[in-house]
């Protein structure tokens, strides 16, 4: 079997302002949740300027501390305590971590797939 280390990603650190900060992957139970704020932020960032930047983060805030909460090591005061722009450069580096490993996951499900669908023609 594989790639079997694509089914399990594992966890990055980022910097932010000089802290560590660990990025979870996101667990099916919160995929939902991820979607959500993950699509509304690509949305928001084809053509963001700082107040839609900040727009993003006031509309979204829930969803910003829900996903923050799965998918980071950060506490509740600490996410509670995060500048609006600093909580929407983490959510952007959750995405592009997460998306990294969809974007390995993906092509090999097509080519099993397409292995699959081929060998029992």
């Amino acid at each position: 079997m594989a790639g079997l280390n694509i089914l399990f990603p594992t966890s990055e650190e980022i910097r932010v302002d000089g802290k560590k900060v660990t990025i979870k992957p996101v667990t099916l139970e919160h995929f939902d949740a991820y979607g959500k704020a993950a699509g509304s932020l690509i949305a928001m960032l084809g053509n963001a300027s700082v107040n839609q930047i900040n727009e993003y983060a006031a509309n979204h805030a829930r969803e910003l501390r829900d996903i923050l909460k799965v998918a980071t090591d950060l506490n509740w005061r600490q996410r509670r305590g995060l500048p609006a722009t600093t909580a929407v450069q983490i959510m952007v580096e959750v995405v592009r971590i997460n998306a990294g490993f969809f974007g390995e996951a993906l092509p090999s499900m097509v080519a099993s797939l397409n292995g699959a669908m081929s060998s029992s023609d």
